[in-house]
């Protein structure tokens, strides 16, 4: 009896434990968003959203690849969305939704969960409301998560999942993935991954009639592998700050000290999700994303080192915060940017603000 009441004991102070981190980071995670970064809609959300509502009835002269990503298409015709207010006020809780999401899957992590939050994913979902990168980062987190607990029949559906919403990040973040474990899995893991493409490329032939250049032979458009190299070699540093963030602290700590294996496994990790990111011209956007699975290790690993001296650990984490904030972010976007390029859609919070004064304009003296 005793033995019970010390394990219920035990358990409610994990719970707790866990309750106060989860709140903590999801009051970080939102001041980072909105305060630091400063959370904006992608500038071609409306045509996106005018695009979706047609798609599945007629044949669209202009298509964009965002069409590829059948999340959003789906939503707007599932639920019958016909206002362009309703459509961003969707966009938008489903956005703070994804980041509560993030912040409760993310106790596998422990104490050290707030760390992930300071990587430069945080700053791409933040910028580009509308996109489906941020279903991209929890789809990544759940599936590593559930790899980790040994929950493999939801690792392989969040595997899938994540390759129907977004083919070319889950390309190459699983790859970054199967170097990280070992390639442990591999053969299901590929087939994972191409019944993911499979399934998409029926989606998009005989649902949506997609016959525009999809995200492959994008790459071989004039001109964008020369941009996408050209905007990493002029502003390489930006580039790869833009990424990790401040986690790129734990990184140079972990190569420092690492086996010259490992070292050829982070190496070969970086130059994958550069190949990855330089087909784009979206250079830090789809870096940032791509690099998930290896922050998430990192994190991981960190919680593994043993500090002789709490105090480095300390001043590593104390770094990994004070630059994020002191140095800023530098993303590479055609040009190195250090507040977001979306600015020709109203702001969210002008677009809060009207909604607000909208439905409380017979409230208001």
């Amino acid at each position: 009896m005793e033995s019970l009441i010390i394990k219920l004991v035990d358990d409610l102070k994990i719970k707790f434990v866990d309750n106060q981190t989860f709140f903590l980071n999801l009051l970080i995670i939102e001041i980072l968003s909105h305060i630091i970064y400063k959370v904006s809609f992608e500038d071609n959300l409306l045509r996106d959203f005018d695009m979706s509502k047609v798609v599945f009835s007629q044949k669209l002269d202009l298509y964009r690849t965002e069409l590829e990503s059948p999340f959003n298409t789906l939503l707007i015709n599932i639920l019958n969305i016909g206002s362009h207010d309703v459509y961003k006020l969707i966009i938008y809780l489903l956005f703070q939704i994804t980041l509560i999401l993030i912040c409760k899957n993310l106790s596998f992590l422990q104490e050290n969960s707030t760390i992930f939050l300071f990587g430069g994913w945080l700053v791409t979902i933040s910028w580009w409301v509308g996109f489906v990168e941020n279903i991209s980062v929890l789809l990544m987190i759940l599936y590593f998560k559930n790899y980790l607990l040994g929950n493999y029949n939801r690792f392989y559906i969040y595997l899938f999942l994540l390759g129907i919403n977004h083919f070319g990040h889950a390309l190459f973040s699983t790859v970054i993935f199967l170097i990280i474990i070992n390639f442990d899995k591999l053969s299901q893991i590929f087939m994972t991954t191409a019944l993911s493409f499979f399934v998409l490329h029926i989606y998009l032939k005989y649902f949506v009639d997609f016959s525009s250049r999809g995200r492959f032979r994008f790459i071989f458009n004039q001109n964008t592998l020369d941009d996408g190299t050209s905007f990493i070699s002029n502003s390489v540093k930006e580039f790869y700050w833009s990424g990790f963030l401040g986690i790129i602290a734990i990184l140079f700590l972990l190569i420092f000290v690492s086996n010259y294996e490992n070292i050829i496994k982070y190496s070969a990790i970086v130059l994958i999700a550069t190949i990855g990111a330089a087909l784009t011209t979206d250079s830090s956007r789809n870096f940032s994303i791509i690099l998930v699975p290896l922050l998430i290790h990192l994190v991981i690993e960190l919680k593994e080192y043993d500090f002789k001296n709490m105090l480095y650990k300390k001043s590593l984490i104390l770094s990994i915060v004070l630059s994020n904030i002191l140095i800023g972010v530098r993303f590479v976007h055609g040009k190195v940017w250090n507040e977001s390029p979306n600015v020709d859609m109203e702001s969210i919070y002008n677009f809060i603000a009207r909604m607000v004064n909208k439905l409380m304009k017979d409230i208001w003296a």
